[in-house]
């Protein structure tokens, strides 16, 4: 498969980028779809490593990097959490026949790794924390639900149930199971009427994206990454997903969390429809993910899938 940039397209790329004295000491492909590359690039003069995300017109991710750079402004400027600084981005192929954005690399490892090499007392700390970063997330508000444009404000305002299954409806590609989602939703349409409190919702909060770096004083938090999916729409959404993710919530997150947000009395309710949501979008025929969706289709009464198609 051919590659979206060239290497000399890389090099002029970070030199317009970064100035005339770049030299790409080496690089790794992090991710390669059609039409669409992301690179770790390590550089000389300056000394730094950047990631660097290109995409052509053929690109199936929207890609949208002048979204994700607003929202890195936007978590940078109202919480504490580390964020990769945007280097350069343009998405007007005018310049380039790609989109491109360019930011710092941040130093860290994927949680999903390091929970194993930490003692209890590490993990209970890091889940902490974890949980402060959760609840810094979701205290960015907005005036209403919605998908979030390029600058920032909500496209089409809408209540949160109107929000929500338009969301779903964009998530899951698959009409059958779409159609029983529909089914589920329906039945229990009155739990959604009262959701208030549109805020940040990152919906990719797992374990791949949240990294930890070990220190001086210990493991401490390094970033959270890939906002890509990111709208306004409810807190319960990560939770809910974070739940169902393994190693991702302990009693300490929990504590830390409601420190800042309590749980409203009927999340337990709706914490399996947002789940469903997220093994009917990502349908995969893993057996965990087979067993996953069984025991939320049972709870919620519904015939599971005996596989996706």
């Amino acid at each position: 498969m051919e590659d979206v940039i060239t290497q000399r397209q890389l090099h002029e790329l970070l030199q317009q980028v970064m100035g005339r004295q770049v030299v790409i000491a080496g690089k790794d492909v992090v991710k390669r779809e059609k039409d669409y590359l992301v690179l770790i690039v390590r550089l000389e003069q300056p000394s730094i490593e950047v990631v660097v995300k290109v995409a052509g017109a053929e690109a199936p991710l929207a890609s949208s990097f002048d979204r994700t750079a607003m929202l890195h402004r936007l978590v940078a400027a109202q919480t504490a959490i580390s964020m990769p600084e945007v280097l350069g981005m343009d998405v007007s192929g005018k310049v380039w026949p790609f989109r491109y954005l360019v930011r710092r690399h941040i130093s860290g490892r994927e949680w999903a790794y390091v929970q194993g090499e930490m003692s209890h007392d590490e993990l209970c700390s890091a889940y902490q924390e974890l949980g402060e970063a959760v609840a810094q997330l979701h205290s960015i508000r907005f005036p209403a639900f919605g998908e979030l444009a390029n600058d920032g404000c909500v496209q089409d305002p809408a209540p949160f149930e109107a929000a929500f299954l338009e969301r779903a409806r964009q998530s899951i590609k698959n009409p059958r199971l779409f159609a029983l989602f529909l089914q589920v939703l329906e039945i229990r349409w009155d739990l959604f009427t009262g959701v208030s409190q549109p805020c940040l919702c990152h919906e990719d909060l797992h374990g791949y994206n949240i990294l930890f770096e070990r220190g001086e004083k210990g493991w401490q938090l390094a970033g959270i990454l890939d906002f890509d999916k990111t709208w306004a729409g409810h807190a319960e959404i990560d939770l809910a997903r974070m739940e169902i993710w393994r190693g991702m919530t302990s009693a300490g997150f929990w504590s830390s969390y409601r420190v800042v947000h309590a749980l409203d009395m009927s999340y337990d309710q709706r914490r399996p429809i947002y789940q469903l949501l997220w093994c009917f979008e990502y349908a995969r025929n893993s057996p965990q993910h087979l067993e996953d969706t069984r025991l939320l289709c049972e709870k919620l009464g519904i015939p599971p899938p005996e596989y996706f198609d």
